[in-house]
């Protein structure tokens, strides 16, 4: 799948803190993708802008850092695609 595949498609994003512990997951509809951006001195990583994001909590809104609800950029590596007719299939 091409990294431009993934605009608009559903997905399932796993959330981690800055130690790599899992937070949990949030689901929405990828509307961008930026290959190769480095998001560290000497890290790259593609990344995809994902809105209409859901927490599984409707009076809880996902905050992005900028302070922007329901989207936010993130790393594709931590993105899953929502098939509904295929098996779930996860990798990081």
């Amino acid at each position: 799948m091409s990294l431009y595949d993934l605009i608009g498609k559903r997905v399932r994003v796993h959330l981690y803190n800055r130690d790599g512990i899992a937070l949990g997951t949030v689901t929405g509809r990828v509307a961008d993708v930026a290959p190769d951006v480095e998001v560290a001195p000497g890290m790259k990583k593609d990344l995809a802008y994902v809105v209409d994001i859901e927490t599984g909590d409707p009076d809880v809104p996902y905050r992005n850092s900028a302070g922007e609800e329901n989207e936010s950029w993130f790393a594709v590596q931590d993105m899953e695609v929502i098939e509904e007719n295929r098996p779930r299939l996860f990798v990081n």
